[in-house]
């Protein structure tokens, strides 16, 4: 996945469209969720929860966000 799939995938969670919405994206690998992203309308931030040591980062812009998310796919 390239760091333009990951800025859409949150620019969608952050869309009006949805923002009445609790929509949580959840990465994966060999089909075992790794680390979800959710975009927090009241505080609009995004948090990107690491599942396996459920570690919790929230960003206040899409690109810090990407840059985050671009670093877990990498590990």
């Amino acid at each position: 996945m390239n760091q333009q799939e990951v800025k859409n995938i949150l620019m969608n969670l952050q869309n009006k469209q949805y923002i009445e919405s609790d929509i949580t994206h959840t990465f994966s690998e060999n089909n075992t969720a790794v680390f979800s992203v959710k975009y927090l309308k009241n505080d609009q931030t995004f948090e990107v929860i690491q599942i396996e040591t459920n570690s919790l980062q929230r960003f206040d812009n899409v690109d810090s966000a990407v840059h985050c998310i671009n670093n877990l796919i990498a590990k």
